[in-house]
């Protein structure tokens, strides 16, 4: 599985993030993507996890694979692994997917927020608001970081969670993308944007679909979206986020597309967008199982983001 997540996260098990920022603006086109501009309105501020200016980026950005707005981040390998390189954290080999780290990337925990780990390695560091208050626990000998240790940035931090639910909003208030789908569930099959309800010229667009559910089941189960440095989606979902049994969400970059363009925007179960008549304020898991991939930035301000299982 390969994702960013900017969550309130309960519970992480086997998780296997990578974080793939190094990959913006490497187009000949330079993307304009939700971490280092603001797209339709929405900015990620310091939750974003885009690249720094001395990297080609817009701001000094912390390559956050998982930002987490004050709930706990638990993350379990039943491998013990032990690390055989040190990366510093501008080294592109150091959002590489090679290797059995847990997460490639940097993790930031606002507020109260724990992190516990067992077994498991962070190929980063840790921001934490407090020093001594978000404990790590449970990893044996190894230790957790490679290029970095536990910084405290309780401003920076705060600053992050402000801007992550300010950016859900925003996505929130958009109007969906004329003749797109409202709901997806998918379980066997090639998809593409087109099955979406997303048809023409992808340049210079943003896409915006209000979903009552994301579910793709399935190890033949693939949605690739694609498009240009200059092109985004949204996709604003009020009720399930599910992928299981090997289903994945990929992204065709040939054209300068990146993750970093597209946003899984998950919201509290209220109707928000209209399509759902069972809505009633429930705050269901996002779930990502059995060997699923999710390319793109997942933020869901108050749910649970849960991956099991590869």
């Amino acid at each position: 599985m390969k994702t960013d997540i900017v969550s309130k996260m309960s519970r992480l098990s086997r998780a296997l993030l990578a974080a793939t920022l190094a990959l913006a603006g490497t187009a000949s086109v330079k993307a304009q993507n939700f971490f280092d501009n603001t797209i339709s309105g929405i900015n990620l501020g310091n939750a974003s996890g885009g690249l720094n200016a001395a990297q080609g980026g817009a701001g000094n950005h912390r390559h956050w694979a998982i930002f987490t707005l004050g709930g706990n981040v638990t993350i379990t390998d039943p491998i013990p692994y032990t690390p055989s390189a040190t990366h510093g954290p501008n080294d592109p080999a150091y959002y590489a997917s090679a290797g059995s780290a847990d997460v490639y990337g940097n993790i930031g925990i606002s507020g109260s927020g724990i992190l516990s780990m067992t077994n498991s390695y962070i190929d980063g560091f840790v921001t934490e608001a407090t020093a001594g208050s978000n404990t790590l626990a449970g990893n044996g000998a190894n230790p957790y970081f490679l290029g970095g240790g536990i910084n405290i940035d309780s401003a920076y931090l705060a600053a992050g969670a402000a801007s992550a639910i300010t950016a859900s909003n925003t996505a929130a208030g958009l109007g969906a993308t004329t003749g797109t789908v409202t709901t997806v569930a998918y379980s066997s099959g090639t998809k593409t944007e087109a099955n979406l309800g997303i048809t023409g010229s992808l340049a210079g667009n943003t896409y915006v679909l209000n979903l009552t559910d994301l579910i793709l089941s399935g190890a033949s189960t693939i949605l690739t979206l694609h498009g240009t440095a200059t092109t985004n989606y949204v996709f604003n979902i009020d009720r399930y986020m599910t992928l299981g049994g090997g289903a994945k969400i990929r992204i065709d970059g040939t054209s300068g597309l990146t993750d970093a363009n597209v946003l899984y925007n998950i919201r509290k179960n209220d109707n928000s967008f209209g399509n759902n008549a069972s809505a009633n304020g429930t705050q269901y898991d996002v779930t990502l199982s059995g060997g699923s991939e999710v390319h793109g930035i997942i933020l869901a301000t108050t749910r649970a983001v849960k991956e099991t299982g590869d």
